[in-house]
């Protein structure tokens, strides 16, 4: 972290520690959901699924780690106990676990195989264990916050490093947790190691959620925030933050690269694609959050190719944009720095520990390129450890001597990449108009990216959701009202049913947190075909909701067309 005092430089509002900035500089992170519900087909397993169960036939974590890698990610976290309780390494304090599977004749441990695999590629380790458990006769019961202690404390001891510890906010609602507890045994054992949670975990973390599940931080996003809407985990809020809040606690953006988190094979032709993984790119880390994309290894142990190579092209495309900063070859010049050390030429120079530190709360940059050049991105990263200071930019083309407005934003933080009209420009302007404290920039960039074609993004398109083995409908007593999860996120904008007789209906979609509500209308005859607005949108669960029964003898359709 850069030394901002020697310079006169006090820091501004909540800045990070070094755990934060550090993974802030990783940018990608991968997440790989695997255990018995990959062999169950299940999202969210009760608990009570057989250990036999669990048996990949060709387990290759180093291929996991080897993949991830050449697509650029930085650090890995596997699920080592998801909500179910089934635990992928051998825990001396259950049995719902490998140890009891055919794996290996029960000798197996994956969370060795897996930190063995990150340490030898050079992979940073996470590790996901979930707070509910679904499994244990504990649960819910005084002794179950010294029942996860004690297998939290195996895997913070017995594995090395590990850089990050991941809790989910799932189940977080019903009991009662020790996090207090919990955290000292994290910063006792791995004084290194991240936190991300939510809820009453809240005091304790260094990142939070971004608010969905999608794939985007809010195009305003801020790392700091006001620690209660991490507490109850408020959608909006969480991927919006607040310039000047008290905490600093950044977001990772955390979505599958399938519909689903776990492997489901009905998904193998819904995988995200090379230009979809760009538009979250973009959408996450060039917003001030950190990515978390999800790999779920197959009943064989291994992350299909098509995964794989959709991964690796997408940071192809984004690392060749990223190879040449045309702003570097510029001549840049800039409102007065406060002294000059700090002069505006060190933001294109690539160096974390050089900065430019304005004299006055608003500023202006110029960048005047040597010949036209073709540009489609402006990058630009604030130095955190100053504060996030700036709260709207304008950038504007100057090219013909007269101002035309590209991009009008709000904040920047570590890194902001905005996609601008692609033309050949002579000279950018980069206009500071309202501050919290004078601007100290780290980064700015020009750049040109190359998408590749869409490639049908969205493959699910007439396929019908309400038909998919993944997808689960559970009805009110009174048949009034279903609930329908589909086992994945996909996109829809159709949703066909029946009523018994006229009535009137609503259709809501879950976010994360709460139901939405996408869709009120009235039928006379029964028969119902919404078109939902906006024309797409994602969601992994809806609910129908009427004043009359559902029809359960008509088929239902929901679609994207």
């Amino acid at each position: 972290m850069v030394d901002i005092k020697k310079y006169g430089i006090e820091p501004f509002g909540a800045v990070p520690n070094e755990r934060q900035l550090n993974h802030y500089y990783m940018g990608k992170k991968a997440f790989f959901h695997f255990g018995v519900n990959t062999f169950t087909g299940l999202e969210w397993g009760d608990g009570t699924e057989a250990e036999k169960l669990f048996d990949p036939t060709e387990l290759d974590i180093r291929q996991w780690i080897r993949s991830i890698k050449a697509a650029g990610f930085k650090l890995a976290i596997i699920t080592a106990k998801h909500h179910d309780g089934f635990c992928l390494w051998p825990s001396k304090y259950n049995e719902h676990s490998v140890k009891n599977s055919p794996y290996k004749n029960g000798k197996g441990d994956i969370i060795r195989e897996f930190t063995d695999a990150c340490h030898e590629y050079g992979v940073k380790v996470g590790i996901y264990l979930s707070p509910w458990d679904r499994n244990s006769e504990f649960w819910g019961t005084d002794e179950y916050s010294e029942f996860y202690a004690r297998q939290l404390t195996e895997l913070v001891t017995e594995y090395g490093k590990i850089d990050e510890i991941w809790w989910d906010g799932a189940g977080s609602t019903e009991t009662v947790y020790n996090w207090g507890h919990w955290a000292y045994i994290i910063r006792e054992n791995q004084p290194d190691a991240s936190i991300f949670g939510a809820l009453g975990a809240a005091d304790y973390v260094d990142f939070r959620w971004v608010g969905n599940e999608l794939g985007f931080a809010g195009e305003t996003h801020y790392a700091s925030i006001d620690k209660k809407y991490i507490k109850v985990e408020t959608s909006r809020e969480l991927n919006k933050g607040a310039a000047g809040e008290a905490s600093y606690i950044p977001s990772e953006t955390d979505v599958s690269i399938r519909p689903g988190w776990f492997y489901h094979k009905e998904q193998d032709d819904t995988v995200k694609t090379v230009h979809h993984l760009n538009k979250i790119w973009f959408e996450s880390i060039g917003r001030n959050s950190m990515l978390l994309l999800n790999f779920p290894p197959d009943r064989r142990g291994l992350i299909c190719d098509i995964d794989v190579n959709n991964a690796i092209l997408s940071h192809r495309c984004i690392s060749k944009m990223l190879s040449v900063n045309y702003a570097a070859g510029a001549q840049v010049t800039a409102s007065p720095a406060l002294m000059p050390e700090l002069s505006i030429d060190k933001v294109t120079l690539d160096d974390n520990d050089l900065f430019y530190a304005s004299a006055e709360n608003n500023c202006v940059v110029d960048v005047v390129l040597p010949e036209k050049t073709l540009i489609n991105v402006f990058t630009l990263g604030e130095l955190v450890e100053a504060g996030e200071r700036i709260t709207a930019f304008k950038i504007e083309d100057m090219s013909d001597g007269n101002a035309e407005l590209l991009y009008s934003g709000t904040s920047v933080g570590v890194y902001k990449a905005v996609r601008i009209k692609e033309k050949e420009y002579t000279h950018l302007r980069l206009m500071i108009t309202e501050t919290l404290a004078p601007p100290v920039l780290r980064t700015l960039g020009l750049h040109i990216f190359e998408d590749v074609e869409d490639e049908n993004m969205l493959k699910s398109k007439n396929c019908d959701l309400a038909t998919l083995s993944t997808t689960k409908m559970e009805y009110s007593e009174d048949g009034k009202s279903v609930e329908i999860n589909f086992g994945g996120i996909y996109p829809l904008n159709e949703v066909s049913f029946k009523l018994v007789g006229s009535a009137a209906f609503q259709i809501d979609a879950f976010d994360g947190v709460r139901y939405r509500t996408r869709y009120r209308g009235r039928t006379e005859d029964g028969s119902v075909c919404a078109h939902i607005e906006p024309a797409v949108f994602e969601s992994y669960q809806i609910r129908i909701k009427a004043d009359t029964e559902i029809h359960k003898d008509v088929p239902m359709s929901i679609k994207f067309v």
